[in-house]
């Protein structure tokens, strides 16, 4: 009777993490591979429940029934973990693998040979297990839960290695009998219960902290130019400056400013601007390093903080973003909104703080403005030559080339 009990907790358990973890995927539903984990233990739950009401009555074909369902959970979970680490899982080796071994069942069922059946079936689920545990290993054990995930699915493949050798000894280990064979059965299903429940609470503490993570990027990042807002921006500007200055390595600092745009708004409205705003900031993206930090400060104002940058070549940087975005267009209806942009930079000198740093780059975006806007400006002597390109534009006339 307790050994009864005790099997139909799996079902139980897998069927309410079935529930829970489709109600995270209903909640943010661009994680596709939530519902591929709540797919794995809807597999485990119908499996284990056919193997307990169904296949003893259908024979041979619910024994391979049964495995395919385990596989396909298992397979399942597999895909879900190597999608949320950005990789490709080898779904069709593995999958041949189980249909392989689908055969195998085939043929040892056909000739009576429960224990190779057995062994078989475990095997099996205990290679995909321990691949799983080795392959998250080397995507990433940053996080606690993956980490946990790691030990269980470790655990998991150990026990389907070992079960069919405890089953080979139940006689010798727990005496001859139905009275042995349901303390076998009741230990089996005891340990997988508690193995599945935690491995399906590590999964649901990845999926909750990658939700919190999602939400901490998302008030940390300006959604409109897809970099940091003011806050982040200088928060982690203030951690890379005292990282430069232990490791001595050189930073410098840019802050630009968007020409005119206020007249932008005004003559074409906000979606334009935003527009501009949008643009510029995947301008940045693309011509940053990773390294880079950069920031939306202002309505129209940004910053980056450039890694192992001295002053000179900070001003070659910001000429070339200068030059991009003085090129690009932002369409609005027949016209193309052209702009303009003006930076300021400042080498970090040695213990200076940020808003040291900043003050300086400032004020050289605003001897930049003074001079004609359109240019890169540098703390110092250093300024580049803009002869070559229209110095400024009118705030009306210049900023619209008519399509």
């Amino acid at each position: 009777m307790h050994a009864m009990i005790l099997t139909f907790v799996i079902p139980a358990v897998a069927l309410i993490f079935t529930v829970a973890f489709f109600g995270l995927w209903w909640n943010n539903r661009k994680r596709i591979h939530v519902l591929a984990f709540s797919a794995c233990f809807a597999s485990i739950a119908i499996g284990v429940a056919f193997n307990i009401w169904v296949s003893a009555n259908v024979g041979l074909p619910g024994i391979v029934f049964y495995h395919l369902l385990s596989m396909a959970g298992l397979l399942a979970m597999m895909w879900g973990l190597t999608v949320r680490h950005g990789q490709k899982a080898p779904i069709g080796a593995y999958g041949a693998t189980a249909l392989f071994t689908c055969a195998i069942l085939w043929i040892a069922s056909a000739a009576g040979e429960v224990s190779a059946m057995k062994m078989a079936q475990n095997t099996n689920s205990a290679l995909i297990m321990a691949m799983m545990a080795t392959n998250l290993w080397h995507y990433s054990k940053d996080h606690w839960a993956d980490r946990a995930l790691i030990w269980v699915l470790s655990f998991l493949a150990l026990f389907g290695f070992v079960r069919p050798l405890l089953t080979e000894l139940s006689d010798v280990l727990f005496g001859s009998g139905e009275a042995g064979a349901a303390t076998l059965t009741s230990i089996h299903a005891l340990v997988l219960a508690v193995l599945l429940t935690l491995m399906a609470l590590c999964l649901a503490a990845m999926v909750i902290s990658d939700n919190m993570d999602q939400q901490r990027h998302e008030a940390a990042f300006d959604p409109l130019s897809g970099v940091r807002m003011r806050g982040g921006f200088e928060s982690d500007a203030k951690a890379l400056l005292r990282y430069a200055r232990e490791e001595g390595v050189t930073v410098s600092l840019i802050v630009v400013d968007i020409d005119h745009f206020k007249a932008v708004n005004d003559a074409f409205g906000h979606v334009a601007g935003d527009r501009v705003i949008a643009g510029f900031g995947k301008m940045l993206g693309q011509m940053t390093r990773g390294r880079d930090i950069t920031g939306r400060v202002g309505g129209e104002e940004f910053c980056i903080l450039v890694w192992n940058c001295n002053l000179t070549q900070a001003a070659k940087m910001s000429e070339r973003i200068r030059r991009a975005f003085a090129a690009s267009s932002h369409c609005k209806e027949n016209h193309n909104v052209r702009c303009t942009a003006s930076f300021g930079i400042a080498e970090a000198e040695r213990d200076e703080g940020y808003s040291a740093l900043f003050e300086r780059a400032d004020a050289a975006l605003y001897r930049a403005k003074r001079a004609g806007r359109n240019r890169v400006a540098a703390d110092g002597e250093l300024e580049t030559d803009t002869s070559e390109t229209v110095v400024d534009f009118a705030p009306r006339a210049s900023l619209v080339q008519r399509g």
